[in-house]
């Protein structure tokens, strides 16, 4: 290192394993946008890899092939791993991570310790909450998506809301050109003029999927020839499938899977958020930023984002007579839909993954400092 040279912070990121959701997107877009000249990034995760992740797109520099969460010999390789590379600074995202690597980093003298908590998680077990308040209180910051998930986090887990910052996350669409539109509605069997419905999201009960497929029945009495499109995945797939086939409306509720939302948003007329506790999902963020007419429910930080009538609307949580008429509503009216669009992708340029690093890497080194 030349004289003046200012010395490179190590700063080791952690997660469980790379799937195709936001917390992970966010970290492969961090990682590489890390300022090389500043930080001297490492990356590990503790299971092997499904397929369809985001683990292609940035280097893992080791993987620890935990078999359980409490694999005694997979954890000691962790802990001298740790030990043998003097990390300044370990940042841990999701719950296998924050929980298994924050506990080796304490035992190995990690000088700094941050770890991510990237949604409301109204269903943690007692012991998870334990732990976290307990390990929080060797961890210099929390980083939060949100207002709403850091006052949520505080209250549940008995923490300082000084311990927390939030970082509003930017869009993280990637930087490529998505799936042809017309070849996408040809695979789907979606008719070239049909309008479309689009919700991206994990397939878990605050979702709200179940309320959306009620309103689509509604919509659909309407608006006959529209397609509601689901994308994602979970534990809830094959309930939905039946929700809908009970409905009499599956042929137009389809429920495509992994898919990336950057392929799938050129098709929707409408973007709809069904949550019934949330933060602040990703995906409004990336909708807002291709300018899609959106109703969503009023819960957590939404509507920071979701102007009602400005930016989008917003409608009750668990109503689906809300949501379809917030629908009904958009796919009537086509300028409505330009004019909320317009509104929606000028609210989010105020976010940025430039601005979310300064204020990442200034958090960073005010820490190590």
């Amino acid at each position: 290192m030349n004289a003046g040279e200012e010395k490179k912070v190590k700063i080791l990121f952690a997660i469980g394993r790379f799937s195709v959701g936001g917390a992970e997107k966010l970290l492969v877009r961090q990682i590489n946008a890390l300022d090389k000249k500043r930080f001297a990034p490492s990356l590990i995760t503790l299971f092997d890899e499904q397929k369809d992740t985001f683990a292609n797109r940035v280097r893992i520099d080791e993987c620890f092939r935990f078999r359980f969460i409490l694999d005694v010999p997979a954890f000691l390789r962790l802990y001298r791993y740790l030990r043998r590379k003097n990390f300044d600074v370990v940042v841990t995202s999701l719950f296998s991570a924050n929980f298994l690597v924050r506990v080796a980093a304490i035992f190995a003298r990690v000088p700094t310790i941050i770890s991510y908590e990237h949604n409301i998680y109204p269903n943690k077990h007692g012991w998870q909450i334990f732990m976290d308040w307990l390990l929080a209180k060797r961890t210099a910051r929390i980083i939060v998506d949100s207002e709403a998930a850091r006052a949520f986090t505080a209250r549940q887990e008995g923490i300082a809301l000084e311990k927390f910052v939030t970082l509003f996350i930017p869009p993280l669409l990637e930087q490529r050109p998505p799936m042809d539109a017309a070849a996408l509605r040809t695979r789907l069997a979606i008719p070239l003029r049909a309008p479309v419905v689009l919700t991206v999201s994990r397939l878990v009960s605050d979702k709200g999927h179940t309320h959306l497929i009620e309103a689509a029945k509604n919509v659909l009495a309407r608006f006959p020839d529209a397609y509601f499109l689901i994308v994602g995945w979970g534990p809830l797939q094959d309930d939905l499938k039946k929700q809908a086939e009970s409905l009499g409306i599956s042929s137009h509720v389809l429920l495509l899977g992994r898919m990336d939302i950057q392929d799938v948003l050129p098709l929707a007329d409408v973007y709809v958020d069904s949550s019934i506790s949330t933060d602040l999902p990703v995906a409004i963020m990336e909708a807002m930023r291709e300018g899609k007419a959106i109703v969503a429910t009023s819960v957590g930080d939404v509507p920071v984002f979701i102007q009602n009538q400005k930016t989008g609307i917003l409608v009750e949580p668990k109503n689906p007579a809300s949501l379809a008429a917030g629908i009904e509503m958009l796919l009537t009216d086509a300028a409505l839909r330009a004019k909320l669009g317009e509104g929606a992708k000028k609210k989010v340029q105020e976010y940025s993954l430039d601005a979310y690093m300064k204020a990442f890497e200034g958090l960073i080194h005010s820490l190590v400092a």
